[in-house]
């Protein structure tokens, strides 16, 4: 039996990820394809459109044959800790090809830029260097010194899936994985913000806030979209966050993940004087800063993730299955054989999990910024139930 694994989000499933699973079938000649996908929060520090059993069962629907759950303390971090946490999972859980998105599916030029990443030359750091002093934030000077190295155009390596490729492929040489990568060619950008039969994620979740259901429902495959047509209208967790960022001591925002160098007090400062979400991170908002690292930061304050948390958790130790398909059984068996982490489908068994409580309290956050009553009751990680298709 040959599995492959595939990491997501799916915020919201589209045309573009059916493709990507139909693909990583016929390119690998897996058996199988199992999904390990983020919780309810994403990896920008944003709650997730539609809630994990309604994404779960989206993608069963549309050709994969289990999903498993990436807890929110990989879910929301960077790509480096986001790719190493899932493909953990993955690899945790016996699958044998790691299939994902690529602008590049050149596998030589993908091992070349993992390998720069583990040893950087001397040329390139100082390049990356000049980029900082700059002002140019990490990602971008870096992305712009590694194709000045390789003779590529300038912006040619800060495409989103590029960048989480090579951190896959990162990943498998750190946790000595003998998952096989799979590069699958993106059909459409992955922030196009053009509707069409490969519309990103981003376009059809701007179609659906501007009123365009329609619009967006033709961006997604026929199984999923009765989930998309009955998404909650959602609001951003304004009152919670300022809340929760004015309500903490100097050393509780220290102690934040990448709150250092004086953003701690940049953040509690800024959060004094912002009225939303919006406003503050357009108050953080410098060169040094990307927008993902600031929304991630505020996630992490919501949440309550802390460095001594992350410092306790280097890698899961758990995979939680959040659904499969009827038909799956012979998958299931194969990997409760293979597994070397514990596998978990009834959610009582975590209770007390350190891990699990934080992905718990994403749960209930995320559901506070629904607006229909129903969406927003507690404790639905144990009152969901498992998604059979």
């Amino acid at each position: 039996m040959r599995i492959a694994g595939i990491i997501a989000e799916y915020n919201p499933f589209h045309n573009g990820h059916a493709y990507h699973i139909r693909e990583t079938r016929r390119q690998s000649g897996c058996d199988y394809v199992v999904i390990c996908m983020a919780g309810s929060f994403t990896q920008r520090g944003e709650p997730a459109r539609l809630d994990k059993w309604s994404r779960a069962r989206a993608a069963l629907a549309c050709g994969a044959d289990a999903v498993f759950e990436l807890p929110a303390l990989w879910a929301v971090r960077p790509a480096d800790a986001f790719a190493r946490g899932a493909a953990a999972i993955l690899s945790g859980l016996g699958c044998d090809v790691l299939s994902f998105g690529s602008e590049i599916a050149d596998m030589g030029l993908l091992e070349r830029l993992a390998e720069m990443g583990e040893h950087e030359p001397p040329e390139l750091s100082a390049a990356i260097q000049r980029g900082l002093a700059e002002g140019k934030s990490h990602a971008r000077a870096r992305g712009e010194a590694l194709a000045a190295e390789l003779d590529l155009a300038p912006g040619a390596l800060n495409a989103p899936n590029l960048i989480l490729a090579v951190e896959y492929l990162r990943a498998l040489r750190a946790l000595g994985s003998a998952m096989e990568p799979l590069a699958v060619v993106r059909a459409g950008g992955y922030h196009d913000a053009a509707l069409g039969k490969f519309a990103s994620a981003s376009a059809v979740r701007a179609a659906l806030d501007r009123g365009e259901l329609e619009a967006a429902l033709a961006c997604v495959p026929e199984a999923a979209r009765g989930a998309l047509a009955a998404a909650p209208r959602m609001h951003a967790p304004d009152d919670l966050l300022l809340h929760a960022l004015r309500s903490m001591t100097g050393a509780q925002l220290a102690a934040l993940p990448g709150a250092s160098e004086g953003l701690d007090r940049r953040l509690a400062r800024c959060a004094r004087g912002a009225s939303t979400c919006a406003e503050l991170i357009d108050m953080l908002k410098c060169k040094r800063y990307t927008r993902a690292r600031l929304t991630r930061l505020c996630a992490h304050a919501l949440l309550g993730v802390t460095e001594e948390l992350l410092a306790a958790h280097p890698l899961p130790s758990y995979a939680r299955l959040l659904g499969a398909r009827a038909d799956a059984r012979l998958l299931l068996a194969a990997l409760s054989r293979r597994a070397s982490l514990s596998i978990a489908s009834d959610p009582v068994r975590l209770r007390g999990d350190p891990v699990f409580a934080l992905e718990c309290r994403a749960t209930d956050l995320r559901a506070l910024c629904c607006d229909e009553p129903e969406e927003r009751k507690a404790m639905q990680d144990f009152t969901h139930k498992f998604v059979t298709v």
